[in-house]
């Protein structure tokens, strides 16, 4: 985790218009080392690389290498379930046109749900949709003699 705050050590401020020098907060010099903070999002494969990346540049880099570095990880990442497709994205995910989705949106055979004018589709329905209708490979015919 990163720090929230840097320890502060109090100097003197100056003034010279006859007021009694006040005491400010200010961050010591030592201490002011520069910093790097980034967000990415990435699918996972991705991530990963960037962090193996990242480390193996901390790795090399001179100077001090921050302890919090290895707190770095990798959201999860949806549960299909969860995800919702468009309604050209369902129907290139069943091999069917949109129309033929559409109808059977129509007919209630696969579960959708309506947003405005848009129809959104569950991936995992859509999955036991297309194991659900999928035919045995024929036997191929006798030859006769």
């Amino acid at each position: 985790m990163l720090p929230t705050s840097r320890p502060r050590s109090q100097i003197e401020d100056g003034t010279t218009n006859g007021e009694a020098p006040t005491r400010i907060s200010a961050v010591t010099k030592e201490e002011s080392l520069p910093a790097f903070v980034a967000c990415f999002v990435l699918p996972p494969k991705q991530a990963e690389i960037l962090v193996s990346v990242l480390q193996e540049f901390l790795s090399n880099a001179e100077g001090p290498v921050p302890a919090n570095f290895s707190t770095l990880s990798i959201a999860p990442t949806e549960d299909s379930a969860a995800v919702w497709l468009t309604h050209p994205e369902a129907a290139k995910c069943l091999g069917i046109s949109t129309t033929t989705l559409y109808r059977c949106a129509e007919q209630q055979r696969i579960e959708f749900r309506k947003i405005g004018n848009r129809l959104e589709y569950r991936r995992s329905t859509l999955d036991q949709f297309k194991e659900q209708h999928v035919r045995p490979a024929r036997r191929p015919r006798r030859q006769e003699v």
